[in-house]
């Protein structure tokens, strides 16, 4: 999976994920409320919100990478939710 698919999956289908990294738990849940979207991430017990999704792409919140890394490099298989 690329990161457009992955970002249509997210915003167009409202699809969250789940997957392991380094043994943590770890996903991600969209919510919408009054049109604005808010992407809810988690990797082990850290949580952290984000209100852009290309932010949440990039910053390396999963044990010191991005989801493009992660992605990039097949280091996960994603589970929607």
């Amino acid at each position: 999976m690329n990161m457009d698919q992955l970002k249509f999956k997210v915003i167009d289908e409202m699809c969250g994920y789940t997957f392991n990294y380094e043994n943590q738990p770890c996903g991600m849940e969209p919510e919408v409320e009054n049109g604005v979207f808010t992407f809810g991430a988690w990797s082990g017990d850290k949580n952290k919100d984000y209100t852009d999704i290309d932010e949440l792409m990039i910053d390396k919140f999963y044990s010191g990478k991005s989801m493009i890394e992660l992605l990039n490099n097949n280091e996960i298989e994603l589970d929607f939710i």
